[in-house]
């Protein structure tokens, strides 16, 4: 299946782009198509290039000396993913693996480096998407060293409902793997979920939840609030 011009307009990368210039990225673009569970690349391979998420989900992880996996980010149709890799020496820094079915554009590297000298409009782009991963990792820093997994998780169910656009959604990664991404163990995940289903601040219902209480859930990712049962 052939990638168009018209699938790549919609992502915020490329939204300056007139006709013109969004041809020119399509034809430098290649559409990747993975399943659940395929890798994309791993840590340490060479580096391609650069992606750009059409549909499903993707996890970029990396993996402990014991082999345990650290979960990075979860990234959503319309963002990009191995930006920074694409100007490092060595290869990619991290595994990046599909959640579920999913349609990707791989922009390869010098074609992509190249085309940034001609477009500003783009090179502008990455460094705002640069700009928010190091501000979600500097995010990340603060919670796993200041603050507890309530506050955490608090903070990613508010993160999580501005990035899909509402209050509900299905979780598209396990709960092993949500810990995982708390800095956390399953045990102490599910006793805090319960507090907050409890509380009356979310619904579970299998990988469906829902936010029902909005400011309560500020108030403690803000540390302002206490969490119930204790």
């Amino acid at each position: 299946m052939s990638l168009t011009a018209e699938e790549l307009r919609p992502i915020p990368l490329f939204s300056g782009l007139d006709a013109t210039d969004l041809e020119k990225v399509r034809a430098i673009g290649r559409l990747v198509e993975v399943s659940r569970k395929e890798v994309l690349f791993r840590e340490g391979d060479p580096v391609a290039g650069i992606f750009v998420l059409i549909t499903g989900r993707v996890k970029l992880y990396r993996l402990s000396p014991d082999g345990r996996e650290h979960i990075l980010h979860v990234i959503q149709p319309g963002q990009t993913f191995a930006e920074a890799a694409v100007f490092m020496p060595h290869g990619y820094p991290a595994y990046a693996e599909a959640l579920a079915k999913s349609r990707a554009v791989l922009l390869p590297k010098a074609e992509f480096i190249d085309l940034l000298g001609r477009e500003p409009t783009i090179s502008l782009g990455i460094i705002a998407t640069l700009s928010r991963y190091l501000k979600q990792f500097a995010d990340r820093i603060d919670d796993l060293s200041l603050k507890d997994v309530s506050a955490r998780l608090a903070r990613w169910f508010l993160q999580t409902a501005g990035e899909v656009g509402r209050e509900f959604w299905d979780l598209d990664i396990t709960k092993t793997e949500l810990a995982s991404q708390m800095g956390t163990v399953s045990e102490t995940l599910s006793r805090t979920l319960r507090r907050f289903k409890e509380a009356g601040w979310i619904q579970v219902r299998g990988r469906f939840v829902k936010i029902l209480d909005r400011p309560a859930l500020q108030a403690v990712a803000d540390g302002s609030g206490e969490t119930p049962g204790r």
